[in-house]
């Protein structure tokens, strides 16, 4: 995300716990990073030991060549658990854009759409600053994502 918001995203949000402390966020990553080349390990042992048991031993040794399979596809979990968080985030915003731009609209004012498009930013930015200090961050951002919910009288044509 923090690429993104350096791109100028709008809907981007760190929560503070990442802000404040990015040792722990480090800490956090190379733990990541460990237990993926474990995992990966483990996975292969037991490559290796199937292939052993089922009398393939000329084959146990690329048996070893499943860390890279193993590690592959941990990358694309990764990845792919990435791109789902960041469309969660901003279905997110587009919720909370659709009600800026709704209330804007009802007053009457007229607003360029940057302008728009940063008081939006601004205030999903407080109600995500806000869930997090009540602790039900990610219950509302889901929440947000999923609702269906349109400002009433949005879409209609007069």
């Amino acid at each position: 995300m923090k690429k993104q918001v350096n791109r100028g995203e709008k809907w981007a949000y760190v929560s503070e716990g990442f802000v404040k402390h990015p040792e722990r966020v480090k800490l956090l990553r190379f733990c990541d990073i460990l237990f993926t080349l474990v995992v990966s390990a483990a996975s292969s042992l037991v490559v290796v030991w199937l292939l052993k048991k089922q009398g393939l031993e000329t084959y146990s040794n690329l048996g070893f060549l499943s860390v890279i399979i193993f590690a592959i596809v941990a990358y694309l979990m990764v990845r792919r658990t990435e791109l789902k968080l960041t469309d969660l985030f901003q279905s997110a915003f587009y919720l909370e854009y659709r009600w800026v731009r709704y209330g804007i609209d009802c007053k009457g004012i007229m607003m360029s759409e940057e302008n728009v498009q940063d008081r939006a930013g601004l205030s999903y930015a407080h109600k995500l600053r806000n869930a997090e200090d009540h602790h039900r961050f990610w219950r509302y951002v889901k929440a947000m994502a999923k609702s269906k919910k349109v400002p009433p009288e949005m879409f209609e044509v007069y």
